[in-house]
């Protein structure tokens, strides 16, 4: 589906610093607004979580966690880092220097494994909500059931009418899976145990270069522990001299939350110090991360698709 670029507006408003305050000023900005407001000015085709959002909110599974197999094996894990394994990738493991190549995969597929078995499903599906919401966006006719838009599909087992059929559960686990078999995103998102070492300007321009040219980004923001990171979709944003706020869309929340509300969840930078700001988010998470990678990923498992 084509899509028209971000427009560039020149307003006496702009955010300052802090995540959602407001300042005067000039600022190059999107409209933190949402397309269900007449009045918002907001691109006909930009990413709405009141219509682009899901109708339900995020999901899980019950404390116990389920068979990982049910999900994916150690030994399809083995396989699929076997295809995409390469010296450079091997280089860039904690692993022993004699460790043959087989053994580090071997090694690294545990580790994966191990995480899916913890965390598969009863921390919520966010990352796989995210992804499946942003293909239906992107390509309105991937969603696999009769709806006119995303916000209309209102439980996770749609359609509740045909019991052995759950087409958009599907979707969503299956993007969800992804995150543990994908060696390279699951390498690059080691830098969030080091979050100094994350380049925030240079995350910044990548963001809204995705948000410019895909109408939003994928985030993972974290804190301390990784393994209990969230994911977030980031489709707005608004520049001011000393920072930069994205609006994000949390699976967390439902479609009509988000059409019922003045004000967008957020996180930033703070360009003067290169910081992040997590608005709403402070004190669970301290750190965010994007990856290009996501996008390949997803790329591939819409095109894995057999509908």
């Amino acid at each position: 589906m084509s899509r028209l670029t971000r427009r560039t507006l020149l307003c006496g408003i702009s955010l300052s610093v802090g995540v959602g305050a407001l300042s005067v000023g000039t600022r190059e900005s999107r409209l933190f607004a949402s397309d269900s407001d007449s009045g918002s000015g907001v691109d006909d085709d930009a990413f709405d979580p009141a219509t682009d959002g899901f109708g339900f909110d995020n999901y899980s599974t019950p404390p116990v966690a389920p068979d990982p197999t049910a999900f994916v094996s150690e030994s399809a894990l083995q396989e699929s880092l076997s295809a995409s394994w390469e010296t450079a990738l091997g280089d860039r493991l904690s692993l022993p220097a004699s460790a043959t190549p087989e053994s580090q995969i071997r090694t690294v597929a545990e580790r994966l494994y191990a995480n899916a078995n913890r965390l598969f499903g009863t921390k919520g599906y966010c990352y796989g909500m995210a992804m499946a919401a942003q293909w239906y966006f992107e390509e309105p006719s991937a969603r696999p059931v009769d709806r006119e838009s995303t916000s209309e599909i209102e439980h996770v087992n749609d359609p509740l009418e045909d019991r052995d059929s759950s087409p958009v559960r599907d979707d969503i686990e299956r993007f969800h899976r992804s995150q543990f078999t994908d060696l390279e995103s699951w390498l690059r998102r080691r830098v969030l145990l080091r979050p100094e070492w994350i380049d925030y300007r240079s995350q910044a321009d990548e963001i809204r270069e995705a948000i410019d040219e895909y109408g939003s980004a994928g985030l993972t923001i974290s804190g301390e522990n990784v393994l209990e990171a969230h994911y977030v979709l980031l489709y707005d944003y608004d520049v001011s001299e000393t920072g930069i706020t994205f609006a994000a869309y949390d699976p967390n929340d439902t479609a009509d939350e988000y059409a019922n509300r003045s004000d967008s969840r957020t996180v930033g930078i703070d360009t003067t110090s290169d910081e992040p700001l997590l608005g709403s988010y402070e004190g669970t998470y301290d750190r965010f991360l994007f990856d290009r990678t996501d996008r390949a990923v997803s790329t591939r498992i819409r095109a894995d698709q057999d509908r």
